[in-house]
């Protein structure tokens, strides 16, 4: 009976940490958030799926979370690039993704190719743990000190090490600024699905989609707040066969 007990906790616990979606750039509070807005603007690729984050990673395909597109689907969202709202075609969900669990991924197919926009491709490596990701968002902000505090609808970008991997995510925390990078930052309101992007050789690939966060040590968004982003690499044979797919069904 203390076994189960002690498992149920666990579970509980798994569906508290879970549940938490993953949103926005929270940045440095003793960093200028000009610097932040600049890193963001590099990337024309990051856009809006209704109010959350996906990534064009091909002309007519948009990475981002199994939620995020389920949720746009059922409520006839389009995806954003810049100020060009393009339809969704179909939405292609990963097929063990149950919520509040891994495989939290999906693709959107978009009714037309996205003009204008360079898509970034997935990371098909295993070495991310260790590397230095960057995220874009345009959620809520506010600083390490603070959390989430306003919404602007600005584009950010923010750094942060990946802490360590596993077959299903990729695991980051808001370290405080005596161990942070120099653009540190975490997700707040309005990112899930958002990407991390590593850059390899000078290119940049699409590691990590963005799903969980839990709080840090002064609430939500603050210092010491853990991430966790569905693993890219592990979902590759996925992605490519739903890229290469035929299928007019709405999940594949």
């Amino acid at each position: 009976m203390k076994i189960n007990c002690v498992v149920f906790a666990a579970i509980i616990m798994l569906g508290a940490l879970l549940s938490l979606p993953a949103h926005g750039i929270v940045i440095r509070h003793d960093r200028d958030d000009a610097k932040y807005l600049e890193l963001g603007a590099r990337f024309p690729a990051v856009g809006l799926v209704g109010r959350d984050g996906g990534t064009l990673i091909a002309p007519q395909w948009v990475l981002t979370a199994a939620h995020v597109a389920q949720n746009a689907q059922q409520r006839g969202r389009k995806v954003r690039f810049g100020d060009v709202d393009y339809a969704i075609d179909q939405v292609f969900i990963h097929p063990d993704w149950r919520e509040q669990g891994p495989h939290d991924i999906a693709l959107i197919k978009l009714a037309e190719p996205v003009k204008g926009v360079t898509p970034i491709a997935i990371y098909s490596g295993s070495n991310e743990a260790g590397n230095m990701a960057t995220f874009v968002g345009q959620g809520g902000t506010g600083t390490g000190l603070t959390g989430p505090a306003r919404e602007d609808g600005k584009k950010r970008g923010a750094t942060n090490k990946i802490d360590s991997a596993d077959q299903d995510w990729l695991y980051f925390t808001f370290d405080d600024p005596t161990t942070a990078t120099d653009l540190e930052g975490i997700s707040g309101p309005g990112d899930s699905g958002g990407p991390a992007l590593i850059q390899m050789d000078g290119k940049y690939y699409v590691a990590g989609v963005s799903v969980w966060g839990r709080p840090g040590k002064d609430g939500r968004g603050t210092y010491g707040a853990k991430e966790g982003y569905t693993r890219v690499s592990t979902h590759n044979k996925w992605i490519e066969a739903a890229l290469s797919s035929k299928n007019k069904r709405a999940t594949f």
